[in-house]
Parts: structure tokens; sequence; C-alpha cells
């Protein structure tokens, strides 16, 4: 070593690194396949045939379709997070708006975000490779990947540069970056790398009702009456048979009412004979048990028993918790690789989903809005923007609305233009007029209000 390398070790050697090396093991335990973490390599995700395959039955379809149908309803933008900065990064918002509605030549934003909602909810976790473009009015692309196809790097140091994910593809390995693939897992945990999927959590109830669903069937297309006639100890082979035929040609399908004679002839049930043979109550309890896998509600399922008025509002709101949960999840990783990754404006600007409230909800926050307006405690722009609109022209939104006033308000005019009006209107009034004095008095009011 020489002694330029020791005084700058020595000098280092008091200094905190800028990425600090950590002491602790990311996952002290073993886990996947065959149970070992191996020596840093890549550790792939257990049984995905399996849960393909039950996501493509018919009570897991339904609750994954409720979720991402809810996510790709919802209106979403990119704009600055100050006000003050709108007009700064309008041009480079609608760039990156532009992107995201086109995420790759095969994909609308739509279908884009439908795979990666589907990998969340099947996998437990939604993977985008994400490339830089030399298309200044579209700089990156995004291209979904099949989630159980990628593998994870357990020991990953945290470094840019350093491999965390890697693809497996014809038995060979595509190593990729932390800033090369946005990967969005679901319920991350700690003995873990990977995610936990809703449909994972309820493997064993899925299997249980199809297996139940498919016995019922099997049961309602193959009708095979449960009751055993014993025509008593004295009768023969001859007697049986001409009482199979009598049943056959005379009873079956005509509807009457059959009427035999001898000894002590009975009847012996062989078991349940009305819709208990068929488990439906336990096949009830199953979509209970897959909808608080998914957090949703039952009747979202299907499911209708014990639902009145109070209690489906209530589960609307869970569903409507959950499906914002998954898109504010969504929400942050966007940001985090496009608006920071690529274009390094993380907090300055962001990609946001605008969430519809509940018609009881809206009414309720009106009532609000109304009170403060009446109040002067906000303006009519601010009250747009919760909504999501655009400000008035011409800075009309930017008063505060005295109250009872509903005069009509030409909106081609700014404030000065019609102020002026008024002035040229009350200068032509004698001075004894009352409508003079009373627009003398509004008008010293509100100049005291902006003050």
């Amino acid at each position: 070593m020489g002694v330029r390398q020791w005084i700058i070790n020595w000098l280092a050697a008091g200094r905190p690194k800028n990425e600090p090396e950590r002491q602790t093991e990311s996952y002290p335990f073993p886990f996947g396949i065959m149970m070992s973490k191996g020596s840093n390599q890549p550790a792939p995700k257990r049984t995905p045939t399996n849960l393909r395959t039950l996501s493509e039955s018919p009570i897991p379809r339904r609750a994954i379709n409720v979720i991402k149908n809810g996510i790709t309803k919802l209106n979403w933008s990119v704009a600055a997070i100050d006000e003050n900065d709108t007009e700064k990064y309008r041009e480079i918002c609608k760039v990156i708006e532009r992107s995201l509605l086109k995420p790759n030549p095969g994909d609308s934003f739509r279908s884009w975000i439908e795979q990666m909602v589907e990998d969340m909810l099947v996998c437990s976790a939604g993977s985008s490779e994400v490339l830089k473009a030399g298309d200044p009015l579209r700089p990156f692309r995004m291209y979904p990947v099949d989630s159980f196809s990628v593998d994870l790097y357990p020991d990953w140091d945290g470094k840019d540069n350093s491999w965390r994910y890697a693809q497996r593809v014809n038995g060979q390995y595509v190593h990729l970056t932390s800033s090369d693939l946005m990967y969005i897992r679901m319920n991350p945990r700690t003995n873990t790398p990977f995610g936990l999927s809703p449909l994972e959590t309820v493997w064993e109830s899925v299997q249980s009702f199809i297996t139940a669903h498919r016995s019922a069937g099997k049961q309602a297309s193959n009708t095979a009456i449960r009751k055993l006639i014993n025509l008593g100890k004295n009768t023969d082979t001859k007697a049986v048979a001409a009482f199979r035929a009598y049943w056959e040609n005379e009873v079956i399908g005509r509807g009457l009412n059959p009427i035999i004679g001898g000894e002590n002839p009975s009847v012996l049930d062989l078991g349940a004979t009305d819709d208990k043979a068929l488990f439906l109550e336990w096949q009830r309890f199953l979509i209970e048990i897959v909808a608080i896998a998914f957090d949703i509600s039952p009747k979202k399922l299907g499911q209708t028993k014990d639902v009145n008025r109070s209690t489906a509002d209530s589960e609307d709101d869970d569903t409507n918790e959950t499906v914002k949960s998954i898109a504010e999840n969504i929400v942050e990783h966007i940001n985090n690789h496009i608006i920071d990754g690529i274009f390094k404006l993380g907090g300055v600007i962001e990609f946001k989903f605008h969430y519809e409230a509940s018609l009881k909800d809206q009414k309720l926050k009106a009532d609000i809005d109304a009170i403060y307006l009446d109040r002067r405690v906000t303006t009519p722009d601010e009250v747009r923007d919760g909504l999501a609109r655009k400000a008035l022209p011409n800075k009309h939104g930017e008063v505060l609305l005295q109250p009872g006033n509903t005069a009509a308000i030409d909106l081609n005019k700014t404030q000065e233009e019609i102020q002026g009006e008024k002035d040229r209107l009350l200068s032509n009034l004698p001075e004894d007029d009352p409508l003079n004095n009373k627009n003398k008095t509004e008008k010293d009011e509100s100049d005291t209000a902006e003050e």
C-alpha cells in the first residue's frame, strides 16, 4: 500500500459512507425451492402453473376482475405538486402523459395496467421493464413482464449498478438492475423477497371450492336417486324384475302416485335428497373466504345472503378502499421509477389517480364546500381543484364570494373590466340614490376582505 492510498484510507476512516454496509441479514431464514437461499443466486417463485390455473376459475376470476376494473376506470393525470409551478412544468407533464398513454407499441395505458394488476393479485407482484428511448415526444417505454418468470437476488446490495432481478428465458438468465425493472410487490414481508398475493392466501379454499363445485355438477347432471326400495323378505327375482318394469313403464315420467301391494314394503334413504346433497352451504362459505382474501364484498362474487342496505354500503366502501390501496401502490412506483428515476423531478411533479367518491360522500363534501364558500373560507377555484376541474377563466375563481350575491357574471371579462363598468354606471347616478349607496358599501366590504 502506497503512502497516497494510506492517507486516503486514514481520511475516510472517520467519515460515514454514502451507502453504508448493513450488519443484519435481509432474509435470515431459508425460503424458496429446497428451502435454501443459495450463494447469491436468483431465487424463483413457486407453483406458477397452479396459480395461473386457479385464476381462471369463476370465483377467483370474478374477484380479480372486480379490483382490476375498479382501477382501470380511474382517471389520472401528471401535474406539478405546487400550483405555482403549473405553467413551468406544463410541457414536461404532457410528455410524460403522452408516454404513459402509449407505454409501448403494443399496449395502451389500460392494457398495461390490467396486466400489472392481474399479476399483483395472482403472482404477488406486477413487473414492467422500463427503457429510455430517443424519441423526445415519448422518451421512455414500459413493457409488461410475466412476474413468474422473474427471479430475485435476495442479497442485493442496494446499488444501482448491481443485479437485482433476473428473468428466466429458455433456460438462461437476463440480468436486470433496479432501474431496469419496475417490480410492484403485494404484501411485502421480511422473511422472503417475494410478496404475497390474495390468490396464494386462498389457495386451499379455491381448490376445495373447485372440487365441491365439480362434484355438485356431476350430481346435478347425472341424477342418482338416493333411495332404496325394499319389497320385503319374501320377494323373489321375478317379483323384483316385474316391479322394476312397472316402475320404469308406469311411474317414471308420468307424474302418478305409485301404489303397490305386498307384505311390509318400505323405502330406505341413502343420503340427502335436497340441496344439501350438493353442499351449497359449503360452497357459499368458500366464496366468503375468497372475498375475505381479496378484501372485497362477498356480494361482488354473487353472495347475496344476509345483505341489506346498511351492510351493502359498508361492504362497497371496503371494496373501494381495496382498489385505492392497490392503485396507490402503482402510483408510488410510477413516481419513483418514471418521474424521479428518469426525469429526476421527484417531489416536483407527480402522477396521481382521481378517485370517485360515492354519492353519499359527494353530497357530504358538497355541503361542506357550500359552508366554506358561504363563510368566505375557500374560493371557487379551490373547490374546483378538489373536483379535478380547471380553474375559472380570467381569475374569477380566485375571489371570495359575497353571501347571497347571485348576480350573473360574464366570465369572458376580467374582474377589473366588470368593476370598471359598475363604476361608470355609478358615476351617472345621483348621490342620494339608494342603489349608489348599496354598491359603494359592497365595494368597501370587498376591498376590506382583499386587504
